[in-house]
Formats: C-alpha cells, structure tokens, sequence
C-alpha cells in the first residue's frame, strides 16, 4: 500500500482549509478583488444596458421593427447573459488545487516536491503563490475570477471567454447601429463624439444620454479586443494540448491531436459543452497522469 500524505501536515493546504467555506470563493489579494468586481460588473452592465435600453430604443424608433426579432434578440441575449454569468461563477467555484487528493509520499517519474506544500505534485501542476495551493495542470491564474485555471475548471474559463467574446461582439453591433443614427447630422463632429464622448459633454455639445451610449461602445470595442486577444491565445495552446508555462517553454509532448486535445478542456462530451455551461461532460483523465505524444497509440491506426 502506497504510504500517504495526512492534510494537516501540509502548510499551505492546512491554512486553507481552515478558512470558512464561503472566504474559498473570494480573491485572494486586493488585485484579485479589483479585477473580479470589474468583471462581474462588466458582464451586467453589458447585458443589462443592451437589453434593457438599448434593445428597446431600436424597437421604438422602427416601427416596422418585427416583433419576431424582437424576441429572438431577447432569447439571445439572455442565453449568453446566463451563460457568461454561469461560466464567471464555475471557474470560481469549481476548485482546481490538489485539495483532498491522497498524494504519494514516493516521487513518482515526472512528479516534483513541493516544498511549500509539502507533497509530491503531479505532472503539469504548479505551485500558485497567489492560492497558495498547487493546482493541477495549472495553466495560470486568473485575477478577473480570483482563482487559478487548471484541470477542472478550464472548461469553464474558456467557455467564459467565448460567452463574453460574443456577448461584446453582439453589443458592438447593437451600439454603434444607435451611435449611427445618434450622430448621423453631425457631420465630421461625430468623430470626436463618438471616440472623446466625456470631453465632448464637457463641452456640452452631446447631451448625457448620447454620453453615455458611445462610452458604452467604446468600452464594448476595448472587451472585443481584450477577450479576443485572450481567446485566441487559449484557443490556440487547447487546440495544441498545451498550457500557459508549456507555450512558454516550446513543450509540445502532450499534443494528442486537436480533437483529444479539445476533449482534455472540454470533457467527453465536448461536441455539445461549448455551448452551455451546465451541458455535463467528465473529463477523461483526472489531473495526475497525463499520456505523452509518443506513447499514445491512436486507435484510427490500430
């Protein structure tokens, strides 16, 4: 029998587990904190601004506009809306770290010690300073959520930045259709109100509502270029089975194929998990032993 790790003799681990249930969810610093609060309220403020005053304006001032597609953009908006709202709260809830893992006092091939806690950290984990818990597969932390991205939840990360990638896009759409029609009159003055709006009502020449309304696309377009930045490059290491440390360091021995790959993030029923959070699909492996290029047998060539 495998001689095994007791928690309360790991330094990290035992500081965390003797905190109350509900301090595991909060960040951990007062980065963390910032971050998370303007997430969360970028996410509402998006959703609830398009649906509740934008949707609405090109309602009224079309009245052809049919009701049809009305509600089509209702029932869009709210799905993405809870989708990105689900996903920000899994990647928070769902613990990544080796917590209540029966660790192997061994060190096993591709195992390394971790002197701060204290155990025999499996393959692809790393220690995070911040959590101060080792978390597997760790592919980095995350300070918009407060929390590291690792093996259990990464699916939730991505699914989190794809939800916000399109809820931004589509707000992008509905906002600068408004902004147009706003400041159609204008001439080469819509410009600077649409791109300098604070300066311009300083200036009183927009009103505060018109204010309002290109800041909020202009805020929209900074999310479209931030999140679209950061899928890509997530996009591109799960499509290449590696994590944040593994594109850094050129290691591409855990590349399976793409769709192996997609499956390692998105669990077994990957088809279908992107397109909402609460779809189930376990994850083929469990965070410790991870096969390599070379010994994979891929079965189309058996």
């Amino acid at each position: 029998m495998i001689e095994c790790l007791h928690l309360t003799s790991l330094v990290g681990r035992t500081e965390y587990c003797k905190m109350p249930d509900f301090k595991r969810y909060l960040p951990k610093n007062r980065m963390d904190s910032m971050a998370t609060v303007f997430a969360f309220f970028g996410i509402n403020l998006i959703a609830f601004f398009e649906l509740l005053y934008v949707l609405p304006d090109i309602v009224e001032t079309s009245p052809n506009y049919p009701a049809s597609a009305k509600w089509a953009h209702l029932v869009c908006g709210w799905y993405i809306y809870l989708n990105a709202l689900s996903s920000f709260w899994k990647v928070i809830a769902t613990d990544p770290s080796i917590r209540g893992l029966i660790l192997p006092t061994m060190t096993r091939t591709g195992w390394r010690y971790c002197p701060y806690c204290e155990c025999n950290a499996p393959p692809r984990s790393y220690h995070c300073y911040v959590c101060k818990l080792c978390v597997l597969r760790r592919d980095h932390h995350c300070v918009f959520t407060g929390n590291c991205i690792g093996h259990r939840n990464h699916r939730y990360y991505m699914s989190l930045m794809i939800f916000c990638w399109v809820a931004a896009l589509y707000a992008c759409i509905l906002n600068f259709s408004i902004v147009l029609r706003v400041f159609a009159e204008t001439g080469p003055l819509a410009i600077f109100k649409i791109l300098l709006p604070f300066l311009v009502w300083v200036l009183r020449y927009i009103s505060y509502g018109e204010m309002l309304l290109s800041a909020m696309l202009l805020f929209c377009m900074a999310t479209l270029m931030m999140v679209s930045a950061l899928l890509f490059y997530h996009v591109r290491n799960m499509f290449c089975g590696q994590i944040t440390t593994e594109r850094t360091h050129q290691v591409f021995k855990y590349d399976l194929g793409w769709e192996r790959n997609v499956k390692a993030v998105f669990g077994k029923n990957w088809k279908f998990a992107w397109l909402c959070t609460w779809i189930p699909s376990s994850l083929p492996g469990d965070g410790c032993e991870f096969p390599v290029h070379s010994e994979y047998e891929n079965p189309k060539d058996v």
